[in-house]
């Protein structure tokens, strides 16, 4: 692969597959860009191979990307004063138009929320969740972009962009955001992309009651707040899983609660730390 419309046709494919979509729905999409099948399947067996360009990661690097040294300067940016987890609030990250026009995009497209585990307790996450960031919308597509220069990482660097709705008593039990190393699911959902990294979560909505996110092994409850974000990484420097990094979505006492998450990886395409990214730092 090495023109350009060959790199784009292969994060057509690679962004469909890490996103779960179905391989004979790829194949379907593919051939009605016009692709033959001799095309479909080298496309698909390369982004399965996972030949693609990727740097290695460098989790220090990763622990000190962007968002870390906009704290220092950006009078919105907050870093939370917690000793075992890196953790940042940013206030009024999206304008409120923005928030009203992405909850409208959920409320197109729920379903029950899932888990990892198909065999966990369906108790442990009540909410329902929109597959936004696989609608080809532009402002999802935006939004993408905006996140990941926040971060300044590259947003191939990312799992697809999810909506969550919580209505009255819904919530999503303590949990962490990491895959566990050494477990099934680690196997599945990390082969091609690595584990997650960095979560960037945005409130979309002022909650009239509850709905807080709760960092129990931190001691620390975040609330939420129209616009506002909040930033952590999932793991220490060294690359290890950060188990103080548990959190649960607490349950909506009165109200609904509307949120997007956006969940960094370790593996993507070409550099992870794209130079424009730190222009205007």
């Amino acid at each position: 692969m090495t023109t350009a419309t060959e790199e784009d046709l292969m994060t057509f494919t690679w962004v469909r597959l890490r996103a779960g979509v179905e391989p004979h729905e790829v194949r379907r999409l593919l051939k009605l860009k016009g692709l033959s099948d001799s095309q479909v399947r080298e496309l698909m067996q390369e982004a399965y191979e996972g030949r693609r360009p990727s740097s290695e990661v460098s989790h220090a690097a990763l622990a000190q990307c962007a968002i870390t040294k906009r704290a220092l300067t950006h009078p919105d940016i907050q870093r939370v004063p917690v000793t075992n987890a890196q953790m940042y609030v940013w206030k009024d990250f999206l304008v409120p138009d923005v928030c009203d026009a992405v909850m409208e995009l959920i409320d197109q497209g729920l379903r029950d929320s899932t888990t990892a585990d198909a065999f966990a307790d369906p108790k442990v996450r009540t909410s329902r969740t929109s597959d936004i960031g696989m609608r080809g919308h532009n402002l999802i597509m935006e939004l993408d972009e905006l996140i990941a220069e926040a971060m300044g990482i590259h947003w191939s660097y990312t799992d697809v962009t999810q909506g969550q709705r919580y209505d009255l008593e819904q919530e999503y039990k303590a949990h962490y955001d990491y895959f566990e190393p050494g477990t099934h699911q680690f196997q599945v959902f990390c082969q091609f992309l690595g584990q997650r990294t960095w979560t960037f979560m945005i409130y979309l909505n002022d909650v009239e009651e509850g709905g807080g996110t709760r960092f129990r092994r931190l001691e620390k409850t975040i609330m939420p707040e129209k616009g506002k974000a909040v930033i952590w990484n999932n793991l220490k420097a060294d690359g290890s899983v950060n188990p103080y990094t548990i959190h649960h979505g607490m349950k909506v006492r009165k109200g609904s609660k509307y949120i997007i998450t956006k969940w960094f990886r370790e593996r993507g395409w070409g550099e992870m730390f794209p130079p424009e990214h730190y222009e205007n730092m």
